[in-house]
């Protein structure tokens, strides 16, 4: 601001419908590195805004948020007037990044502020009232097969040796049980024509197109002639071999092939994969990285939620689900379009392994951990990373504010490191190649036992 800030400012959000009246349910939260706080009531007189920090305003309508009115008023820290800023909410996505000129008051622009715009939508669809889960109601710690039996395409210069079956297929998910996993952890995109399929990457390879094409652009049918792994059983290790020949009891190479095509509905998941396997859903985001061009996604980050939500909602059952995402927006979303599963935020922080988020809000672990509690989330999922210097004082310390703990990232292949986390507290495991690890109790196909 002119080279001229002060130490901190006053904020004061006021939001007025077309009727011109004032909507006075306004609630405020901060987030940062030092701040553990929940969204309370807004002060009349504005609330502190310090630097290394975001308010969260939040507030709730009946209908839509059209014709609406905002102004976010900013004070100097003793008290005298700053600048103001106007948003008309109409004709917006659910999710907007946009920067505002702050006006003072001879009418000049001395400024911009950055934020972010969402809307959370209800269902359109009525849903079954449900107790509500918690991830403290399941086996402790979980063992999670990643993507399955484990990455096989992304990240896979992360590992030393891969699964011969393809990562986030039912082939892959069902191995992974009959080893003995508590859940999966899956990856759920949405098509063109609105269906929800589990795939990892925001964009695919298709024949006769020069670049990858994002998912979001293609419709299902489209991804049913898309090209797939192939499994060539010959190139593989032994005990992989033994994987397919032991544990599909008799099915035909045909079968298992059949089972290994990418792409699977979630709703076909659901359906088939064995009723106690529950599974862990990450909503993937097309999150902005430093330096990385950003992968379109035109499908309404609404209406994308909804239709997975639908396809929960219709073919679960009593299977345990945890949803996730990277995005403490999506997370945000998940925990107020529903309650009957826990939401839990992914957090790579800033490493040198990926690249960082443009969002500052995800670099610091500190701030994840606030973020996560001041949303009311179940839980938060962590890089191994971060978890390689004191994991216990750091387990310890996250689960003392009441959040459930994860793991995942290809330090959790190492055994000894998956020792340790137990040994810390994690309350789950998320992991490539889980048929290496012996202590898991083996399963059929047909199981139905508890988890």
């Amino acid at each position: 601001l002119d080279g001229s800030e002060p130490s901190y400012f006053t904020a004061h959000l006021q939001v007025i419908d077309s009727e011109g009246l004032e909507i006075d349910n306004i609630r405020v939260c901060e987030y940062s590195q030092d701040a553990v706080q929940k969204y309370i009531p807004q002060n009349p007189s504005g609330c502190v805004y310090k630097e290394n920090s975001a308010l969260n305003y939040t507030f709730r309508i009946l209908g839509q948020a059209t014709n609406l009115m905002c102004c976010l008023s900013l004070c100097n820290s003793d008290g005298s007037f700053l600048a103001r800023s106007f948003l008309a909410l109409d004709y917006m996505t659910s999710l907007d990044h946009i920067s505002l000129p702050l006006i003072n008051e001879t009418d000049t622009i001395i400024g911009l502020i950055n934020c972010s715009i969402m809307e959370i939508r209800g269902l359109e669809e009525s849903i079954p009232v449900r107790v509500p889960s918690s991830v403290a109601e399941y086996t402790t710690p979980l063992e999670i097969g990643h993507r399955g039996c484990g990455v096989t395409h992304t990240d896979r210069e992360l590992f030393d040796s891969l699964p011969c079956l393809p990562e986030n297929t039912i082939a892959s998910m069902e191995a992974a049980y009959m080893h003995g996993a508590h859940m999966i952890e899956t990856d759920v995109a949405v098509t063109q024509d609105l269906k929800a399929v589990l795939y990892h990457d925001l964009q695919i390879d298709l024949p006769g197109e020069l670049n990858k094409v994002p998912i979001s652009h293609v419709t299902s049918h489209v991804l049913e002639w898309a090209p797939s792994e192939t499994l060539v059983l010959s190139e593989k290790q032994k005990h992989e071999q033994l994987l397919l020949d032991q544990d599909f009891d008799g099915d035909s190479l045909a079968i298992v092939q059949e089972k290994s095509k990418p792409y699977p509905y979630l709703s076909h998941a659901l359906k088939t994969l064995p009723k106690d396997l529950g599974i862990m859903l990450e909503m993937k985001s097309n999150l902005a990285e430093v330096g990385c061009e950003t992968v379109p996604y035109h499908v309404d980050k609404n209406q994308y939620l909804d239709v997975i939500l639908q396809d929960l909602y219709k073919n679960v059952g009593d299977r345990n689900i945890i949803l996730c995402s990277f995005c403490i927006d999506t997370c945000v979303m998940l925990r107020n379009k529903q309650n009957r599963w826990p939401v839990v935020l992914i957090f790579q922080g800033s490493t040198d392994t990926y690249v960082d988020y443009t969002d500052s809000r995800l670099t610091s672990l500190e701030t994840g951990v606030n973020m996560a509690i001041a949303e009311n989330l179940q839980g938060i999922s962590m890089f191994s990373g971060l978890l390689k210097d004191k994991p216990e004082k750091v387990i310890s310390k996250i689960k003392d504010s009441g959040l459930q703990t994860f793991v995942w990232g290809f330090h959790c292949c190492d055994k000894e490191f998956r020792a340790t986390m137990r040994e810390s507290g994690i309350d789950g495991l998320i992991y490539d190649r889980i048929y290496e690890e012996k202590s898991l109790q083996k399963r059929k196909a047909d199981s139905s036992s508890d988890v």
